[in-house]
């Protein structure tokens, strides 16, 4: 078994299917706990605040990128569309955890969130980590679901 090679899309989804999996079951345990979930986004957000900081005046769609392909996107989130002017990014992804992945693994989305005890919202308030590092070099981030994906966008943060 140790020479047997896996392929890469399998290798792939497994670890999508490992990162929804130990999400949920995070914010599962939250919850059975007691521990308000926000406060655990706040304390994962708080850690990332100085991770982008070499991003700090770059185009805001070259932040947006990043975001995408460091963050997002290896959790198994796939890019709808993207578009950004000067002082403007959005993305639309696919929703998390992502359908086709776990439907390989027997499981849907609402399956897998149910049986950790998680609403798709609360498995959503992931995002919210990124809001701190954004803030931290000028940026307003939020998120939102819309037709069944996740809307990103970051914006200039006006000056005070």
């Amino acid at each position: 078994m140790a020479n047997t090679k896996v392929p890469k899309e399998m290798l792939q989804d497994g670890a999508y299917m490992s990162i929804a999996a130990t999400t949920a079951g995070i914010l599962g345990f939250l919850k059975e706990k007691g521990i308000p979930i926000k406060e655990f986004v706040a304390y994962f957000g708080d850690k990332y605040e100085d991770s982008f900081s070499d991003l700090e005046g770059e185009p805001i769609a070259d932040v947006m990128q990043h975001l995408l392909m460091l963050e997002i996107l290896p959790m198994g989130a796939q890019i709808v569309s993207t578009k950004a002017t000067k002082d403007r990014a959005e993305a639309v992804i696919t929703s998390l955890p992502p359908k086709d992945v776990l439907e390989k693994f027997g499981t849907t989305p609402k399956e897998l969130l149910s049986g950790f005890k998680v609403t798709a919202r609360e498995f959503e308030s992931m995002y919210d980590t990124f809001t701190p590092a954004m803030e931290a070099i000028g940026l307003k981030f939020k998120h939102a679901v819309k037709e069944g994906n996740e809307v990103l966008t970051l914006e200039r943060a006006p000056k005070k």
